[in-house]
């Protein structure tokens, strides 16, 4: 298994870092704090803005043709700019208020597939939802725990509700949307955490925030086999994402929710951004398209 190390690339700490994200057109690094309901954007020349959102905020996507991004957030999918703020609701997931958006992604036609999770159970209360154009969301896979990790290659789909331990392949049409579910892909040991937020390189391998696992590794998703590891120096691994000028830079999120101070005290890293760069390439994001 091959070893990459991780560099402190922005003190927070964020009680749950997530959503991170590059975004090409100002050659910068974003990410979420949900449980601090913040945006933040960091530029090329390092300067972090913070954007108080006032919800939740769990996730964010370009829109194709404007300079403006779609926000996840407690049980909305809302438009965002950093000149403006918060813009108007595009569609309501859930009115259940003990729900919350969480993971989400675009397909390469320009779709919008996000989950939701319950705010305290956390068991098969949520649903990946698939948002495309001005229509209403429709629900993609039901009785999800934590959604997570979305990843499209070719005809497949890469999807992990955490609580299994597992990421599901299904094989998809990029004319449709359709999915349908194929096999576990990729299983993962209890004794390196549960996959959280996914991001894919250019061979088609997964790089996967594993929560508890002190980093995010690589792995086949063809035959299941784990190929390498971005050591952490905090447990809670949340979201990883490639970018950078040339695709070769990972961001990656960590946590300290539910933490004890006792466990915060030993390990004080928890909860701040990392940066790593990589041998590997990754995949440009997909945008939004209207």
């Amino acid at each position: 298994m091959e070893m990459y190390q991780s560099t402190l690339f922005s003190p927070g700490p964020f009680e749950l870092g997530e959503g991170a994200f590059w975004w090409p057109e100002r050659s910068a690094w974003c990410w979420v704090d949900i449980l601090g309901h913040s945006l933040y954007i960091m530029d090329s020349k390092g300067h972090r803005t913070q954007y108080h959102i006032g919800e939740y905020v769990s996730m964010m996507v370009p829109v194709q043709g404007s300079n403006e991004l779609l926000l996840g957030l407690h049980g909305r999918v809302a438009r965002f700019s950093p000149e403006q703020g918060l813009g108007r609701t595009l569609a309501i997931l859930d009115g259940n208020p003990s729900l919350r958006c969480n993971d989400g992604k675009c397909d390469p036609a320009g779709r919008l597939w996000i989950g939701t999770m319950h705010l305290i159970t956390q068991r098969d209360n949520g649903a990946l939802y698939c948002l495309e154009h001005n229509r209403p969301p429709v629900i993609k896979v039901p009785q999800v725990s934590i959604s997570n990790g979305l990843v499209w290659h070719g005809d497949r789909m890469y999807f992990n509700d955490t609580a299994t331990n597992m990421v599901k392949e299904y094989a998809y049409d990029v004319n449709s949307g359709e999915i349908r579910f194929l096999r576990n892909a990729v299983v993962i040991p209890a004794e390196l955490g549960c996959p959280d937020g996914m991001t894919i390189d250019t061979e088609g391998m997964l790089w996967i925030a594993q929560w508890g696992g002190w980093g995010v590794y690589r792995w086949n998703p063809v035959n299941g086999e784990l190929l390498g590891k971005i050591e952490v120096p905090a447990p809670h691994v949340s979201c990883c994402v490639f970018g950078g000028p040339d695709m070769q830079e990972m961001l990656i999120t960590t946590a300290r929710e539910h933490m004890t101070p006792k466990q915060i005290e030993a390990y004080p890293m928890s909860g701040n951004v990392f940066h790593a760069k990589l041998p590997f390439k990754g995949l440009p994001v997909n945008y939004f398209r209207y």
